[in-house]
């Protein structure tokens, strides 16, 4: 979406430079009368209402479990064979023979409880209903951890929200293990490792790894799953935890054996009272993510249609994102195919699949997962391993915005402030470009002082059209003017949009604080930058047009129009980027003002440029 939005700036840019091109040099197969040139076409949420957010209900201690079968979670519909890749088919054993019905003796309740891990970085929450991970908040770097964005699963907390799932549930599809993410898991003391209560609550534990634990009610089957912090984490950099699981069979010898395809779900909440539009720069937009062997598929939120698979190649990490903020799960021993869906009106769903198993008497099933959630910081991705990196998207242009991102990084690690490290880059690829928009500066000025010789020729080999334009031509090389001026600042076209999508795309802008701004990837809140940039782009113009362009009344709508719809799209783009533009806009003025100044040196000096 921001990618059309930026083309659709830049054709516009194109389609004025080509116009004021195509008024000062004349058409080589007939004359264009000058008089009949047309012109070109987040609310923050504290510690108080944290804690009063509602939690899944809790069960009263004395109360008899509920007898009746956990409803089965609802299936996406079956996709069309012709659209997309159906999953790979659970292997079935050769005899799998179905376990004996056991009587579902009363056991114990178990009370619900949540429980929390604390990293450098990230405070992960749990709930022992389905095992799920039911907070993740940022608590450093402060840049991230302020306001609401570090809040990661703050959309699911609102009353009276029918949630169909937390992130990294895990459930079994086509066999006998059954499982649904509502299921009340017991926590494991001595195979967790406690550090302490945690708000003196003695049923909130603080804990270095959790492990959880479910038995089937018929005796069948446990399932444990187990979280940790990664080991391999740098110091500042905890925001990836590990995820074990393992299904056992509790079956004799003589009892047969489970059978079922395991299933990683990871449910994302949109803002149902998000209003996009044309010019929407919002960086909350919900997508399902899924990076496999050969590429990253991605659906937002808003576009998705329905059921959607992606089976062709082996799955490396799925997901849900947003602009800066990334939750996936990586299998450690991979996975055949990845799946987005709607949860409900307001969830999005991927799913990743395993292949199908079969657990014999006595035998175990094990998974282990990486769990990523964090900022979509470029270093700390790549550091993460998995092509975790690849969430950033930059697009086609990312062979341009990975090393313009390299860059603006060197330069904050200098500077240590992205706004004067965004300054520098902006001087720094000013000074690489000078020489080419110092060549077309430089043939706009000569082609300006030669439009009186081309009027006399235009005028005098009017109803020649072939004379006119050899005499054209040849005016053109007598005064080293090419017809193609203004085409090197085309070409910097590509580096624009590089830098559109690197700055768009950049984290590190995120609630970076520069001058008056408190958050460089938002619009600039007082329109500063945008109308200022307004008005240096009219003068801009006002002094590359010629007297002759500037009395004909189609140009000058164009010099009018031009500055306020750029203006008006500026003031919903960040303004880290915004702030490129303009100084970018007011390098260009200082050269045109010394080119025109040499000029007309050469002039009053009666020499040549």
């Amino acid at each position: 979406m921001e990618q059309r939005r930026f083309l659709l700036a830049m054709i516009l840019s194109a389609l004025v430079i080509f116009g004021w091109q195509a008024f000062f040099a004349p058409d080589m197969d007939q004359r264009v009368d000058e008089d009949e040139v047309d012109p070109p076409a987040e609310e923050q949420i504290d510690d108080e209402e944290l804690a009063e957010q509602p939690q899944p209900d809790q069960p009263d201690p004395e109360a008899e479990p509920d007898e009746a079968e956990p409803e089965p979670q609802p299936q996406p519909d079956e996709p069309d064979p012709d659209q997309v890749d159906e999953p790979e088919e659970v292997a079935e054993p050769e005899e799998v023979i179905e376990p004996e019905e056991v009587d579902d003796q009363d056991a114990p309740a178990i009370a619900e409880r949540q429980d929390v891990i604390v990293t450098n970085n990230v405070e992960f929450q749990f709930s022992n209903r389905g095992a799920a991970l039911t907070r993740a908040e940022i608590t450093a770097p402060r840049q991230y951890a302020r306001g609401t964005g570090g809040n990661l699963l703050r959309p699911f907390y609102q009353e009276d929200l029918e949630i169909p799932g937390w992130p990294f549930e895990l459930s079994f599809d086509d066999g006998n293990i059954e499982l649904d993410g509502d299921e009340m898991f017991e926590l494991v003391e001595d195979k967790s490792e406690r550090v302490g209560t945690y708000e003196d609550d003695e049923r909130l534990g603080q804990y270095e790894s959790i492990t959880y634990r479910y038995t089937d009610p018929a005796g069948n089957f446990t399932v444990d799953k187990t979280f940790s912090p990664h080991p391999d984490a740098r110091d500042d950099e905890q925001f990836a935890l590990d995820m074990d699981i393992s299904v056992e069979s509790q079956i004799g010898d003589d009892g047969g054996a489970l059978a079922g395809q395991p299933q990683l779900d990871i449910f994302a909440r949109d803002d149902p009272e998000r209003e996009d539009h044309l010019l929407d720069f919002r960086p909350d937009l919900l997508e399902g993510v899924c990076h496999n062997a050969e590429d990253t598929e991605r659906v937002a939120f808003e576009n998705l249609e329905g059921y959607q698979q992606f089976s062709q190649y082996s799955v490396i990490w799925a997901g849900t994102d947003t602009r800066y903020f990334l939750t996936a799960a990586v299998p450690i021993d991979g996975a055949t195919a990845c799946s987005f869906d709607f949860g409900n009106d307001e969830f999005i769903h991927t799913r990743i699949y395993h292949d199908g198993i079969t657990i014999g008497p006595g035998d175990s099933w094990q998974q282990s997962y990486k769990l990523f959630m964090g900022p979509k910081h470029f270093d700390i991705l790549n550091r993460a391993g998995h092509d975790l990196q690849e969430s950033v998207d930059y697009g086609l242009f990312s062979f341009l915005a990975r090393p313009l991102r390299w860059s603006l990084s060197r330069l904050y690690n200098f500077t240590m402030n992205w706004g004067l490290a965004i300054i520098l880059l902006t001087f720094i690829i000013k000074m690489v470009l000078w020489p080419i928009t110092g060549k077309a500066y430089t043939s706009a000025e000569k082609m300006k002082q030669i439009q009186p010789q081309i009027k006399e020729i235009r005028e005098k080999y009017e109803d020649d059209q072939q004379r006119m334009t050899e005499e054209t031509m040849k005016a053109f090389r007598e005064n080293d003017v090419s017809p193609l001026g203004c085409l090197p600042l085309l070409l910097q076209l590509p580096i624009l949009y590089g830098l559109f999508v690197m700055i768009y795309n950049s984290v590190e802008l995120y609630q970076a604080e520069f001058l008056y701004f408190a958050d460089l990837s938002a619009p600039d809140p007082y329109y500063a930058l945008p109308v200022l940039m307004g008005a240096v782009m009219f003068i801009q113009q006002k002094i590359t047009m010629s007297a002759s362009a500037t009395g004909n009344p189609q140009m000058k709508v164009v010099m009018k129009v031009m500055p306020v719809a750029f203006t008006g799209f500026m003031l919903f783009l960040p303004a880290g980027l915004v702030l490129y533009y303009l100084l970018n806009l007011l390098i260009g003025l200082l050269q045109q003002f010394l080119i025109k100044r040499k000029f007309r040196k050469a002039e009053e000096a009666g020499e040549d440029v």
